[in-house]
């Protein structure tokens, strides 16, 4: 029976609860705001039983039992809702008519339908950020997630005002509704709940079991119950358990018994529950309500309603389950199991079939796999692929099948937040499996479970390794020597990159510097196969893998989505600038901002609002960066400590040398050795730590300003200071001091650290003042060598050579002489030719281009330019700048 929505709230409004129960019999006495009294409802000689007159809702903390003045006929005259109203209205001089029965009651306007959606959507959001409602769960023995999902449960914390919009119009409607009181207050502040559908899934109605029983316990939507739980089952399977409460049909429901639905109380079986029997085969029924009074009552007052429908015909075969104990939920609360209440409903009925009582299993078997995972079920068996979260879509590639290698199978893109595609699939499977489509469609369900929990696979992160007592004392002897940086060299020697001294010191310092709060960056730049990722190579290999990650291509977004703190002190390597491509800017705040962070829009599945998401990846870290152009964006270049590969004829010697050295008997013993080498200085890294590094001779230091670029060097020059002095931590005292009520510890640089660093600099900062990019400036080298000797050799003067009569030369002459590729000669002097040092004109053989060089007074282009930063001779009479 359906009733007029207002007429109740009217009927409610005018029925002064208190006067109305005292006129039934029962006496009430005033006690503080509240009115108390003997429960009618059960023995008991110490009053329970509380009116509250501001809410009109009365409570028995005896019993456990409360709600309005209906609730109260119910129980009272042992009657359905409908004739409850009746019964209300007939005291107030009211009549009721009574329309025919409808899915979507027609009072129920199209905007109180979508309200009512998104009040409990943000409910179930509420249900993961407040933990009351899972803790009482979890007390009640209801921990499996996939059946709270699938029951629709929320929890009502009282934080919907903080998403409702501020219109009068939307207030009234959740007070017509009845989510609302008409204070604006919830009226299921403090409850579980659960929304209740009609037969396409609208939701309709919605029941609160609140977590503390100092109140009315159990709430519904003013009216009539309106709506089932779990009304599915009836679609799925030919038998049925009916559970007197929402609680006790969830119990089940978390055991695997699939085929419960619940009904509102011991008079709670409505109209909706009549409707199942008129729309779907249903052959068996099992009552199982609470083993007091009541319950039995009510089970045989379902058996009678039951007993007149005959949905196949023939009619419905009812048995009425007795509980050893107090509820279905105590039952299992107590330690019984699946199997147990199996037991006790065979011992129930006469003639059972098994899968009326058969509940689901647990997966047999679940393995992650490198795009998803795969489970099985019994003999079914699944793969999930591509899963991916978009707003209110969960989609995912799903292939089933009752053997992964067989012929026969099923696959699709599911979105498993759709209940209407899992309904699909399920169809189609059960002809596959030739299974029930209930179990088909419960492995659904717990597939979508999985899907939620699955998290893809992380970055692999090296576990730290634990270090001996030995492995110990053999890293702090190394890091204690004094030749500390000797050492280094040589064991950089022995692992196989010759010479080049410069650059590894720079490269070791940079991957070192890390550690500190302002890192240095290293950019290698030289000609393809110079040794360039051979340098970046052998100075990655002597830092624990926990602290580096080298990647060989970036796409524009990549960095933004790692995990918050993945990158925090860590070495961030790549193998070629090429492959950086649009994340650059990405690497430029990474270095300047020490963090990134990255808004972007999706639509909150509570209120269907676009909503603002932040990621953030927090910093600082060291990048370490390889390549062969020459012209990086001066943005991005400017920000690291530039070095070249030394590409001479030498190095190259010395470079087959190693090579053949290390095919002999004792190169091949050397690389066993090599793995104890690079273990201590994994190990050395990790014993330093994050200590301060205080400059006290900086005032006195100088640094060129004739060029902007030298305020970002300057400050290089600076933490290069710091690194050198930072890797020399154990051979320093480790000063402290408070300032703030907080205790730092720091250690202070020494001269030594800032001669060190000034070597250094002179030659690594220096060659940032050059123009030129370092292969550029050693073509020049090799061309004007090149143009010496054959002046020379037609004796000539060098002095003859004029813009009348220039030395002319082609790219021919330039391989020959250097040997160099032809794209190399060409890429290069385009350089040379773009900054003035040479000049070409079309051949005479229309397409070959010929050159000459440009006339200097300068004899030596081509040396390295070198700083004029502070001898520190002169610092060794300076008092350092001591900490007030």
């Amino acid at each position: 029976m359906s009733i007029d929505q207002k007429l109740i709230e009217q009927l409610k409004r005018k029925t002064s609860l208190s006067d109305y129960i005292q006129l039934r019999g029962v006496k009430l006495n005033k006690v503080g705001n509240n009115y108390k009294g003997l429960c009618p409802f059960h023995n008991e000689t110490a009053p329970s039983f509380t009116v509250n007159p501001q809410d009109n809702l009365w409570q028995c903390f005896g019993c456990g039992i409360g709600g309005d003045v209906f609730s109260f006929v119910e129980r009272f005259d042992k009657v359905g809702f409908s004739k409850a109203v009746q019964i209300v209205a007939k005291n107030q001089g009211s009549s009721l008519k009574e329309p025919p029965p409808q899915n979507t009651p027609t009072q129920d306007s199209v905007r109180q339908i979508k309200l009512l959606n998104h009040v409990v959507k943000f409910y179930q959001q509420e249900l993961v950020n407040d933990k009351r409602g899972l803790d009482y769960l979890k007390q009640r023995a209801i921990t499996d997630k996939q059946s709270i999902l699938d029951f629709g449960t929320g929890f009502c914390a009282g934080n919907l005002s903080n998403i409702l919009p501020t219109d009068e119009d939307t207030l009234d409607q959740l007070k017509q509704i009845g989510i609302l009181n008409k204070n604006g207050h919830e009226m299921f502040y403090g409850c579980v709940v659960f929304p209740l559908t009609d037969f396409d899934g609208t939701i309709l109605g919605l029941y609160g079991r609140r977590v503390v029983e100092d109140q009315v316990s159990h709430l519904y939507l003013p009216g009539p119950r309106k709506g089932l739980m779990n009304w599915q089952a009836a679609k799925r399977s030919r038998n049925l358990i009916f559970a007197e409460s929402i609680i006790d049909a969830l119990t089940l429901y978390s055991h695997g018994f699939k085929n419960v639905i619940p009904v509102y109380g011991t008079n709670g079986f409505t109209n909706w529950h009549e409707e199942l029997f008129k729309r779907y085969p249903i052959e068996q029924v099992f009552i199982c309500f609470d083993n007091d009074e009541a319950g039995r009552t009510g089970a045989f007052s379902v058996r009678a309603k039951v007993k007149q429908f005959k949905p196949t015909g023939k009619r419905v075969h009812i048995d009425i389950v007795n509980l050893p104990c107090k509820d279905i939920n105590d039952y299992f609360c107590k330690g019984h199991s699946a199997d147990d209440f199996k037991n006790l409903l065979k011992s129930t009925a006469k003639k059972i079939p098994d899968e009326a009582i058969q509940p689901v299993k647990k997966e047999r078997f679940y393995e992650i796999t490198e795009h998803g995972f795969k489970i099985s079920y019994a003999q079914r068996e699944y793969e999930v692929k591509g899963i991916s979260r978009q707003g209110t879509q969960l989609k995912a590639t799903i292939k089933a099948s009752s053997d992964l290698t067989g012929e026969r199978f099923q696959i699709t893109t599911l979105d498993f937040y759709s209940l209407r595609s899992r309904d699909w699939f399920a169809k189609v499977l059960k002809d596959l499996f030739n299974e029930r489509f209930e179990i088909v469609f419960e492995d659904l369900n717990r597939i979508l479970t999985k899907i939620e929990q699955y998290e893809p696979p992380k970055e692999k992160t090296a576990q730290i390794k634990r270090m001996t007592q030995a492995e110990r004392e053999e890293a702090l002897i190394f890091l204690q020597k004094k030749d500390l940086l000797n050492e280094i060299l040589s064991d950089l020697e022995f692992l196989g990159f010759t010479g080049e001294e410069t650059n590894k010191l720079t490269a070791y310092l940079v991957a070192t510097s890390r550690k500190m709060e302002e890192p240095l960056s290293l950019l290698v730049q030289s000609r393809s196969a110079a040794g360039k990722s051979t340098l970046q190579d052998a100075v990655l290999n002597l830092l624990p893998d926990e602290d580096k990650i080298k990647y060989t291509r970036l796409t524009d977004q990549a960095l933004f989505y790692k995990d918050e703190n993945s990158l925090i002190h860590k070495v961030l390597a790549i193998e070629e600038a090429a492959g950086v491509g649009g994340s650059a800017y990405s690497i430029r705040a990474l270095q300047s901002a020490k963090e990134l962070t990255v808004a972007t829009t999706s639509k909150d599945p509570a209120t269907g609002r676009l909503r603002t998401e932040e990621y953030k990846v927090k910093g600082p870290l060291s990048i370490m960066m390889t390549t062969t152009a020459i012209d990086l964006d001066h943005e991005m270049e400017t920000r690291f400590l530039s070095v070249s590969v030394d590409e001479t004829q030498d190095m190259t010697q010395k470079i087959h040398n190693k090579q053949r050295e290390s095919e002999t008997l004792e190169g091949y013993l050397s690389k066993k050795r090599i793995e104890q080498a690079q273990t201590k200085h994994h190990n050395a890294q990790r014993l330093l730590k994050p200590l301060i590094v205080i400059n006290p001779y900086a005032p006195h230091l100088k640094f060129p300003s004739d060029n902007l670029r030298s305020r970002r060097d300057h400050k290089k020059y600076l933490v290069l200071i710091k690194a050198v002095a930072f890797l020399h931590q154990y051979q320093r005292a480790v000063k402290k001091i408070k300032h703030l009520e907080q205790t730092i510890e720091y250690i202070e640089v020494t001269l030594d650290d800032i001669k060190t660093a000034n070597k250094l600099a002179s030659e690594v900062l220096g060659r940032s003042l050059d123009e030129l990019s370092a292969p550029s400036r050693t073509l020049l080298g090799f061309i004007q060598k090149m143009v010496r000797e054959a002046v020379k050799k037609e004796n000539k003067k060098e002095s003859e050579l004029t813009l009348k009569r220039p030395f002319i030369f082609n790219r021919k002459m330039i391989r020959d002489y250097a040997k160099w590729s032809d794209w190399q000669v060409k890429t290069h002097i385009t350089e040379l030719e773009e900054l003035g040092y040479v000049y070409s004109h079309m051949g005479s053989k229309g397409k070959e281009y010929i050159y000459e060089l440009k006339l200097t007074d300068d004899k030596t282009p081509t040396e390295k330019i070198y700083l004029d930063l502070t001898d520190v001779t002169n610092l060794e009479g300076q008092k350092p700048y001591l900490v007030a």
